[in-house]
């Protein structure tokens, strides 16, 4: 217990400096910074080797320069998205008086899906600065609820924590069972706003196509909403260029209702990956390249027999 929290005082100091930093500095100059940062030291970490294979994987015809562009860019936004992180509750009040820089787009669907009172499902993803989804809410007048997967360091875990808290968002903790299915379905009867990343790879999940591959895809988002009969709305947040973004909420996901449950909820969940591959492939440094959100095979191995075999025989034909 004492090694575990000396380990996490270790690795939380160096994060609560760099906080510090970032918040002594306007927000534009703390993004600028982060976005130095990251994509100065990103692209030459082990992650960006994984966000390399992806790409390799899913848009073979990309060079290598172009994977590296988009790499870098990814660091870029990673980074700013840091330096942004302790401005966000400065950053909400000043958009509620006078919006500078969240720009909104697409209100006629979110109204068309509250109408009435209706309950709604956000499905976010890693693109852009999602932490900025719950200003955005505050300022269209919404109580946002999202999940939230708690960090393994305490003490970092309670500063990003407190933080969006203080941005009134309720957080629930981020597991698609018991306790959080039924309070995130007691919300949703209730006429509420439920956030949802849906990018992730889920074990258990649906293996539907992104980006034309299989990937283990969480339907939760899609099966929440075909329960209480509300819209599954898609919703980016994308980086308009330094610490400026378009919220832009899209036309709700059809969800056909042909009384096969199963058929529908996964033809939704194919819909909801569609979306979320058209936003990555207009803006493809704006994703989070760094999940296994596909499964790659180990190389190979050939077995010590069929080596002793290939070295014996002799070649045929």
């Amino acid at each position: 217990m004492l090694r575990r929290r000396i380990l996490d005082l270790v690795v939380a100091t160096p994060v609560y400096l760099l906080f510090a930093i970032f918040r002594l500095l306007p927000i534009g100059a703390a993004s600028a910074l982060g976005g130095w940062i990251g994509r100065s030291i990103g692209p030459n970490t082990g992650a960006s080797r994984h966000a390399d294979a992806n790409l390799r994987l899913v848009l073979p015809d990309l060079s290598a320069a172009d994977r590296l562009r988009i790499v870098t860019g990814m660091w870029d936004n990673l980074g700013r998205m840091v330096g942004e992180f302790p401005h966000l509750a400065a950053l909400r009040r000043s958009e509620a008086r006078v919006p500078k820089r969240i720009r909104v787009e697409g209100l006629e669907y979110l109204e068309a899906a509250r109408a009435g009172g209706r309950a709604v499902v956000f499905a976010v993803a890693h693109f852009g600065n999602w932490e900025i989804s719950p200003i955005a809410a505050a300022n269209l007048g919404l109580a946002l609820t999202a999940f939230y997967r708690p960090l393994s360091n305490r003490l970092v875990d309670v500063l990003l924590r407190r933080i969006r808290e203080s941005l009134g968002t309720r957080l629930l903790e981020k597991r698609m069972e018991g306790n959080g299915a039924k309070q995130a379905l007691s919300i949703l009867r209730e006429g509420g706003v439920l956030g949802m990343l849906v990018d992730q790879r889920y074990t258990g999940g649906l293996a539907v196509p992104f980006f034309g591959r299989d990937a283990l895809t969480s339907p939760a988002a899609v099966s929440l909403a075909y329960h209480v009969r509300c819209d599954v709305l898609p919703v980016r947040f994308e980086r308009r260029g330094g610490a400026y973004f378009d919220v832009v909420f899209e036309a709700p996901l059809p969800l056909a209702r042909t009384g096969d449950r199963a058929a529908d909820i996964e033809a939704g969940t194919r819909a909801l990956n569609q979306r979320v591959e058209a936003w990555v492939r207009a803006k493809p440094e704006q994703w989070l390249w760094l999940h296994k959100r596909w499964y790659h095979p180990p190389p190979r191995k050939p077995k010590y027999r069929n080596l002793q075999r290939e070295q014996v025989l002799p070649p045929t034909g």
